[in-house]
């Protein structure tokens, strides 16, 4: 009679080993799996520093920071950082904050949007709704109000080198330009 038994809840057994070895595709997928495109890094209330050639080049900090190293691609949340260019810029080091930032760090890119401001060491500031870094310029494509060492203006756009050497606002420009500029 054991035998039987025995017998008898095998081919049970073998149902139950052969659903669950099964087809995975018919399994659920835990709620606490992570996205597809889940950074490789992710911190809240952070400092940062990035260094080139064993010098500080860049260092800021972030509500939240998201690393990906593929690309080496990085998003912030009400982020801010200090640009220290090499060799020195005329606009000297470039400070910025903004509410978010996106950019790839090894291709010198990026966009910031959301209240963005811009002050440079030698006295320039500016802010608008959204820049764009592209390795040697700085963009803007909405409304920005810049005032520096001699000038007081407002554009619609503008388009400047990261080295100091040239800042053009673009569209409905407007403001005010000293002779010589008070040092």
């Amino acid at each position: 009679m054991g035998s039987q038994n025995a017998s008898a809840k095998f081919p049970m057994v073998a149902l139950i080993l052969g659903t669950a070895c099964g087809n995975p595709a018919t399994s659920r997928i835990s709620s606490n799996s992570l996205p597809v495109d889940a950074p490789d890094l992710s911190l809240s209330g952070v400092a940062f520093a990035r260094l080139t050639e064993g010098r500080v080049s860049a260092r800021g900090t972030a509500e939240r920071l998201d690393y990906r190293r593929a690309g080496a691609r990085l998003e912030a949340t009400r982020g801010g950082a200090v640009i220290h260019s090499s060799p020195p810029s005329a606009f000297g080091s470039v400070r910025f904050v903004a509410e978010q930032i996106e950019g790839e760090v090894a291709n010198r890119r990026g966009v910031a949007s959301g209240g963005v401001r811009l002050d440079a060491s030698r006295g320039d500031s500016a802010r608008t709704e959204r820049v764009y870094y592209d390795g040697d310029y700085i963009r803007s494509d909405t409304k920005v109000a810049a005032e520096g060492p001699g000038y007081t203006v407002t554009g619609n756009g503008l388009v400047a080198r990261t080295d100091g050497s040239a800042i053009e606002l673009s569209s409905g420009v407007a403001g005010q330009l000293q002779a010589e500029a008070r040092r």
